[in-house]
């Protein structure tokens, strides 16, 4: 677990009187409530992911973040798979294998050496022959990562069509925010700009940074091209060029201007006074609304019980109320509660809905996918065709996760609208998985062996074409006692090309049905997978939002039976216990307004806290 911050001081004394509290009133299920959100809040997580096409400077930038070296930079190797760096106390690291026969089993962690690292994390893969790396995670003491920050180091994109630009996609569907890497080289290419505007659709805070401006002369230039590129595309984003050649510079010399120079000085400021700033306000506003709805329910039947000793005339409408109350906590907890009807009707209707977006796209690309094989032949476009069919199906998965999130996020809104509760903080925690995990589990290779006739083949063809044709005209005029000469011979040629040209026909013929049996099983497979998985999905998120508004409603129906006991209790109070009772609930409620108060004064940001 990462230290906590101090900054959240004042949150943590809150919650844990919250539970001191909850103990001492016999309310177990509060504490429990409140001790979740202490743990939450003691080991955050604000991932951001580092994108961006090949030999960009991604691995230099976290190294440069972080002042050491921990992801492979060298100009002939790439990064081939993710780099995970959190907090650590001590210096760890952990590579996530699968043996090579069982691809899309569950990922053993292997501790290793921080020496092994590039031969885990690189395309050298020379770490075990056996095994098929997943990815590498590194932990690392480093105040930057103290807070909860996670960098992510992603293996160059290689185009807007390639897998590793799908897989980045994947990745920033769950991420808090993206570091888009492009050097100052050139302007951003035009699937850069494809993959910036599908970035902003999946994460909430992308930001360019261009790297190397301290080796290329023009690069206010290119930076000044790029915000235009941005500005015509309608892309609101900003640019921060930087130089991880100067930082590494800087730290070693200890130069202050140096490092301002770097650029780097802005980009940390941006990581933590936005990005891990904004995470760390939703936990404190999270924090705070249950606290306040833990003083409600703990003052409840103190106040209940004061106003039936202080008031005994009205202690009948009291009981009225109370049991009224009790009466709309326990419909709560039904199953016939309208939070609960509109869950599972709403579960089963985008079940539904998800399976059929999925299957409306896989038919679109089946489509396609038949139109380009009819037109060519797949000896001579099968090698271009496989990685626009892997890679176009890997985006519509990505886009199918996002259309089920979306859904599932507007889907528990509406469940907590309907348990009359802020239902928003709770969609930060549905889980929903990284879409682009399910593809690893696709056992169909589309990869297709496509061999053409050779040169001996396509000889005998003709020469039993020619053959024929000699044979049937020869005989034909011998048949009617004239001489052909060399007629049958020509004809025979004639016949041999086009008994040549019908059996390159029938196998191409015989390749594009073999083409499309191969599309339909890869396409089967994976509509398998992502079928299972989506269902899965929903049925996660199903029971998370059912456990946590039982859980809501279960609490409520125990302060109003407890409310409702006490009011009851207290019409039965004489005279001379009244005034000392009265004491000693005035007494109660001044504690848990003391809570409330200092509930009140938590805000979304700490005091001293930059914004």
């Amino acid at each position: 677990m990462s230290s906590q911050p101090e900054s959240h001081a004042d949150v943590r004394s809150a919650l844990q009187l919250g539970i001191q509290a909850a103990g001492a009133y016999g309310r177990p299920d509060l504490a429990e409530r409140l001790d979740i959100n202490l743990n939450k809040l003691g080991d955050p997580n604000v991932q951001v992911v580092v994108i961006g096409e090949f030999k960009q400077g991604k691995s230099s930038l976290i190294n440069a973040l972080v002042n050491a070296k921990i992801c492979p930079v060298d100009d002939d190797i790439a990064t081939a798979v993710p780099t995970v760096l959190s907090y650590g106390e001590e210096k760890a690291a952990v590579a996530l294998v699968t043996p090579l026969e069982k691809p899309d089993a569950e990922p053993d962690r292997r501790s290793i050496a921080f020496e092994q690292v590039p031969a885990y994390a690189t395309e050298l893969g020379m770490a075990d022959p056996n095994v098929a790396v997943k990815g590498v995670e590194i932990k690392l003491p480093r105040k930057l990562l103290q807070n909860g920050l996670v960098l992510v180091d992603t293996p160059g994109v290689g185009g807007l069509g390639s897998a590793h630009a799908t897989a980045a996609l994947g990745a920033l569907s769950v991420a808090d925010a993206a570091l888009f890497v492009s050097d100052a080289s050139q302007e951003f290419t035009r699937a850069e700009m494809d993959f910036l505007t599908q970035a902003m659709d999946l994460c909430p805070h992308v930001v360019c940074i261009m790297t190397k401006v301290d080796f290329y002369p023009a690069w206010r230039r290119v930076l000044e091209i790029n915000q235009g590129h941005l500005a015509r595309a309608g892309i609101k984003m900003p640019i921060m060029p930087v130089s991880s050649t100067l930082r590494a510079e800087a730290v070693r010399r200890n130069d202050r201007e140096l490092n301002k120079d770097s650029g780097f000085p802005d980009l940390v400021k941006f990581l933590t006074n936005q990005i891990v700033a904004e995470q760390a306000a939703r936990e404190r506003m999270r924090c705070r609304q249950d606290l306040l709805s833990v003083c409600d329910q703990l003052g409840s039947q103190f106040e209940a019980e004061l106003s039936a000793l202080t008031d005994p005339e009205q202690a009948a409408q009291l009981m009225e109320r109370l049991t009224a109350a009790k009466s709309r906590a326990e419909r709560l907890k039904g199953q016939a509660a309208k939070w609960s009807t509109t869950l599972n009707d709403g579960v089963g209707d985008l079940t539904s809905d998800v399976d059929f977006d999925f299957r409306q796209r896989m038919r679109l690309i089946t489509q396609e996918a038949d139109a380009a094989i009819a037109n060519s032949d797949p000896l001579d476009t099968w090698s271009e065709f496989e990685p626009w069919l892997v890679n176009r199906v890997s985006n519509e998965v990505v886009t199918n996760y996002r259309f089920l999130t979306e859904r599932a996020a507007h889907l528990g809104l509406e469940v907590g609208n309907h348990f009359e509760v802020d239902g928003d903080q709770l969609m930060d925690d549905l889980d929903i998985h990284n879409p682009t995990g399910v593809l690893a589990k696709v056992s169909v290779d589309p990869t297709m062996e496509i061999e053409g006739p050779s040169k001996g083949a396509q000889g005998m063809t003709v020469l039993r074409g020619s053959y024929s044709g000699i044979l049937m005209f020869g005989m034909l005029g011998s048949m009617v006692g004239l001489s052909l000469g060399a007629i049958p011979i020509g004809i025979g040629l004639m016949m041999g090309r086009k008994s040549l040209k019908d059996e390159k026909a029938r196998q191409a013929n015989q390749r594009r049905a073999q083409a499309k049996n191969s599309l339909r099983r890869y396409c089967d497979e994976v509509s398998f997978q992502v079928s299972k998985d989506s269902r899965d999905t929903l049925r996660r998120v199903q029971r998370q939002l059912r456990d946590h508004y039982s859980t809501r409603a279960e609490e409520m129906h125990v302060s109003t039976t407890t409310a409702l006991q006490a009011a009851a209790q207290a019409v039965k109070v004489g005279e001379g216990e009244r005034a000392r009772r009265v004491k000693d609930i005035r007494a109660e409620l001044s504690r848990i307004q003391g809570m409330r108060a200092k509930t009140e004064a938590i805000a979304a940001t700490p005091a001293g806290a930059t914004a």
